[in-house]
């Protein structure tokens, strides 16, 4: 019994890793280059060192738990509230819909054990069972680009080597405290304190009424994002369910993006049992563009720079040059089903921000401080949740609010239902909720999604998402609209054979292309078809193949195409060797047509190239468990054009047809 009770904990773990795989890519694969998911990463790890007890978790805490439901989580709570706590996880199995195969994807996020709630860390069990890990990770391109060709002389001269190189620290207490440092030199910069990138900041958590304590770098999200939001959160995607925000409030920084975090202190503390108050700070220097840098005359700054690079002169120029503060509080009830929070939040910065004087900017922000107050709810209730957020700027100006409902009609059939209206003047510093655009105005959008499983074994995934802009944009010299429509057909047998078949199309409005006396608006239609089967052989080999082509028109001009299929190659020819290998071809026309493709990489980061051209590309991947607690990573790509003879663009254009690069990366674990 202990040993098939054992079994099934690592089959439910690997079930869940795959799962947890799946859903990273599915979320990053249509974002483009390098980026670093640390953030994401932290977050599920978290739920996987922290699982949820099921015999006293809330509606929503339930639904933060990976394929759950509302009606699933409704089941759960009816059952344990007439038939008493869970003595047993597989007690789930008297439940509808919690068959075994179910249970064991969800089996490494829940727990029926009581949760520790230590009131000081100055006993030794605090201390003791600490958990560090250490890692170091060096990466370059075998081939020079321009910036390292330039005589020292020019301003756009790269100073440093072409080394990419990181080094994350992690210690955690008793799952009650991490601590966290992180540093990076980006490929191009001088080996020079004033460039590295420095990050580092403690959290503790669940010390009595003290829920929350974060100093240093931290993220800090309530509500739906809209009124305040740091940190990376899901987008549309094939999990056409996933819209509804279940922000953490407070919690670590270990990401490599150098400017979209805070610095300072916050803390949540528990004023009441279901009353629950969090204040925060944050002052930093962030990246800036002067505005007598730019094409018109000012005191001030006219935009912000979110690269992090500083490998010349022209990007140090714009290091640290604009202070940041922000103070804000949120504010947050539980009440039988009912969830309401407020939050404000004030930004200043120590010099104005001037806004460029094209149409399509007029509504950017102008000034040297922003306040933001919001309200935010979510209502549990049998099957459906109703949530959203309501946000304003000082004076109850420039109203914004987003909305949605999540609803199971069965135990075949979900759906999700959101409606967003961001006022064109609307003006925030951070935010992060769901929209087409990145900064959460200028857009109305109604998002309905359903995921039905018709039989056992299938799944299909659906969206359709229609919005319009009320005024300019970039290259859109009118108001505008667009579609995005998703349909994806997924089978799966008992987690060792799976495809899916998809579909997407997104049409937007822009101006025409050309010279024209009158911006005529016309319409781009992108389409795309893919399919993709992975099938896992045996516990050692598996293989992943993948064909996608895509189309894009243009309502009075081209029409160009694109391409590309590979074979991935998963193996494991011992207990300490990994291997993931792909060979790719790629015909795409051009930008407009471009394809991407999701590649895996180093721990915590993903990389997602978008294809242009026409070539072949393989990428080899080795792990390499060289004791117990070390691993050794190394990882070689390389892309090779068939009709082009230089890449890139700007200083990181490299004179010939091959691109490769080498990645090391060493984890030291206690």
């Amino acid at each position: 019994m202990v040993i098939s009770f054992t079994y099934t904990m690592l089959s439910a773990q690997s079930d869940a890793t795959n799962e947890v795989r799946f859903s990273i890519e599915k979320f990053i694969e249509n974002t483009e280059g390098t980026a670093d998911y640390t953030d994401l990463y932290d977050q599920i790890e978290n739920l996987l060192k922290n699982p949820i007890n099921i015999n006293i978790a809330t509606f929503e805490t339930l639904l933060k738990i990976p394929l759950i439901t509302p009606a699933k989580a409704n089941t759960l709570i009816f059952h344990r509230t007439n038939y008493g706590n869970f003595q047993a996880i597989y007690e789930l199995q008297q439940l509808e819909g919690f068959d075994i195969e179910y249970i064991k994807l969800i089996l490494p996020f829940i727990t029926i054990n009581e949760i520790d709630n230590l009131k000081t860390f100055s006993k030794k069990e605090f201390w003791k069972n600490g958990q560090h890990e250490l890692i170091a990770m060096g990466a370059c391109k075998m081939e020079r680009a321009k910036g390292y060709t330039l005589p020292d002389s020019n301003p756009n001269a790269y100073q440093g080597n072409p080394i990419r190189e990181v080094m994350r620290y992690k210690g955690i207490f008793n799952n009650h405290l991490q601590l966290n440092i992180t540093t990076e030199k980006d490929a191009g910069e001088a080996i020079n304190f004033n460039r590295l990138f420095l990050s580092g900041g403690l959290l503790l958590k669940d010390m009595g009424k003290l829920k929350t304590l974060a100093i240093g770098d931290y993220q800090a999200a309530f509500g739906q994002g809209l009124t305040f939001g740091s940190g990376l959160a899901f987008g549309k995607s094939p999990f056409v369910l996933n819209m509804m925000r279940t922000q953490n409030g407070l919690r670590t920084y270990r990401s490599l993006n150098e400017n979209e975090f805070l610095r300072g202190i916050g803390a949540s503390v528990l004023l009441h049992k279901q009353i629950e108050l969090t204040a925060f700070y944050s002052g930093k220097k962030i990246d800036g563009t002067a505005a007598s840098d730019s094409a018109f005359i000012g005191d001030g700054f006219s935009s912000l720079v979110n690269t992090g690079y500083h490998r010349n002169i022209n990007e140090i120029n714009k290091q640290s040059q604009l202070g940041r503060h922000i103070i804000g509080g949120h504010l947050t009830s539980q009440i039988k089903g009912f969830e309401f929070g407020f939050t404000f939040t004030k930004t200043f910065f120590n010099q104005n921000i001037i806004a460029a004087q094209k149409p399509y900017q007029h509504y950017n922000f102008n000034g040297n401080r922003i306040t933001n107050m919001g309200t935010d709810y979510k209502w549990f209730y049998k099957n459906f949740v109703l949530y959203g957020e309501f946000s304003f700027n000082e004076k109850m100006k420039n109203s914004s609010s987003v909305n949605g409902l999540l609803i199971s009609l069965g135990k075949n059939l979900d759906l999700s239902l959101l409606h967003r209206h961001y006022a064109v003047s609307y003006q925030s510093s951070i935010t992060n909720a769901i929209g087409e655009g990145s900064d959460n105005r200028n857009e109305n959008g109604f998002y309905a999604g359903m995921s039905l499983v018709p039989t056992k074994g299938f799944k299909l995934n659906a969206y359709a998402d229609l919005y319009k802009f009320n005024w300019y944009r970039y290259l859109v010299d009118a108001p505008s609209g667009g579609k995005d429509i998703l349909l994806e057909l997924q089978y799966s047998k008992r987690k060792s054979y799976s495809w899916y078949l998809r579909y997407r199309s997104e049409n937007k409005q822009k101006n025409e292309e050309g010279t024209q006396m009158l911006n005529r608006m016309e319409s781009n239609e992108r389409t795309l078809w893919r399919f993709h089967i992975e099938n896992i052989i045996s516990n050692t080999f598996s293989l992943r193949n993948r064909i996608e082509y895509v189309q894009y028109k243009l309502q009075y001009g081209k029409t160009t195409r694109g391409f590309l299929m590979f074979q991935d190659i998963i193996m494991s020819p011992s207990r300490k060797i990994k291997v993931i290998g792909r060979l790719m071809y790629f015909d795409v026309q051009d930008y407009d047509a471009r394809l991407y493709a999701y590649e895996n990489d180093m721990l915590y980061s993903y990389s997602v190239p978008a294809f242009q051209n026409r070539g072949t590309r393989f990428y080899i991947l080795l792990k390499y468990k060289l004791k117990r607690n070390i691993d050794i990573w190394t990882r070689f790509a390389r892309t090779a054009y068939e009709n082009i003879s230089e890449s890139g663009n700007g200083y990181d254009l490299i004179n010939g047809n091959k691109v490769s690069e080498l990645k090391i990366q060493v984890k030291w674990t206690l």
